[in-house]
């Protein structure tokens, strides 16, 4: 990698030693004297448009303001449009192309990187993907899916399109099932999640469903938990009952009530509203009396509770 703060002292020494202030050499270059600034102080590099003109009014080649390497031949060939000659006759390796990304344009990262494409290995990638064009990192990814499978995605699923990343989810999950998806399902498309979720659902259960369910939407996780609660009933719901709408879970809840009684409500009461608690409780005091509330206490209205216990203590006296 290029040292930033090296070149930058660099810079500010070529500078005084040419006799421009920062606010004279932003001027000269069409630029603000704060990027002059900033790279003095080792906080940005210079634009690889601008390295000629830096090099030319300073009267020192390139390499002398990046230091000489490997990294600063490959800059001088790209500047002197000389750049598949260069990589024809010289090795380079992944590591030196890595270390000139960040100051290349997307176009000219690009261009280097498909002479040497062949020594790239899918872990290489992570590390020129944020200066790369999606296109490439989709080829990339894809030759990766192939060969190693959907982990070996995470490092670079943030840089991926949508549509190569639902396409490669898609296989995985029919290979390798819907828990598989994790790593990579906060950066799936919504429709790729929910049509993944709905068929893992149908084939393995509500269960299967809680690696992803934080991605899922709101629609999707509503009608898996409701045909779970329909079938299972409401103690299946508990894995992914986090993620449930409050309609959704207050909907269950209810039903689960009238069929089960209150103490089936203990797994999801953290996650019911206090009014579908409360509702189901007093129907259930009613009923039962207050013992019968020891499953969801913790999870009631305080000052219900004692409203309830005072008009008790009267009703028995």
């Amino acid at each position: 990698m290029f040292d930033m703060v090296k070149i930058g002292r660099t810079i500010a020494r070529l500078r005084k030693e040419t006799g421009f202030t920062q606010m004279e050499l932003a001027d000269r270059m069409g630029i603000s004297y704060q990027a002059i600034s900033n790279w003095e102080r080792g906080e940005t590099m210079p634009d690889i448009s601008k390295l000629p003109q830096l090099a030319d009014i300073f009267g020192v080649s390139i390499d002398i303001i990046l230091e000489s390497s490997k990294g600063t031949q490959i800059i001088q060939t790209i500047v002197e449009d000389k750049t598949s000659e260069f990589l024809q006759a010289n090795e380079v390796s992944v590591e030196e192309f890595a270390s000139i990304a960040p100051i290349l344009k997307s176009a000219q990262v690009d261009e280097v990187f498909g002479h040497i494409k062949n020594k790239f290995k899918p872990k290489d990638i992570q590390s020129i993907a944020p200066f790369v064009s999606e296109e490439v990192v989709d080829e990339v990814a894809l030759q990766a899916f192939e060969s190693e499978g959907i982990g070996a995605l995470s490092p670079i699923a943030p840089f991926m399109s949508i549509d190569a990343i639902d396409e490669c989810a898609r296989k995985a999950y029919e290979s390798e099932g819907i828990g598989a998806l994790a790593p990579i399902a906060p950066f799936m498309s919504d429709e790729a999640i929910d049509e993944c979720a709905r068929k893992a659902y149908e084939s393995e259960g509500i269960g299967a469903l809680a690696p992803i369910a934080p991605f899922m939407s709101d629609e999707a996780i509503d009608e898996c938990a409701r045909k779970a609660c329909e079938s299972e009933g409401i103690g299946a719901l508990s894995p992914i009952a986090p993620f449930m709408s409050d309609e959704a879970i207050d909907e269950c809840a209810r039903k689960a009530y009238e069929s089960e009684g209150i103490g089936a409500l203990a797994p999801i009461a953290p996650f019911m509203s206090i009014d579908a608690i409360d509702e189901c409780a007093r129907k259930a005091c009613e009923r039962e009396g207050l013992g019968a509330l020891a499953p969801i206490l913790p999870f009631m209205d305080r000052e219900r509770i004692d409203v309830w216990v005072r008009e008790g203590i009267r009703h028995m006296s």
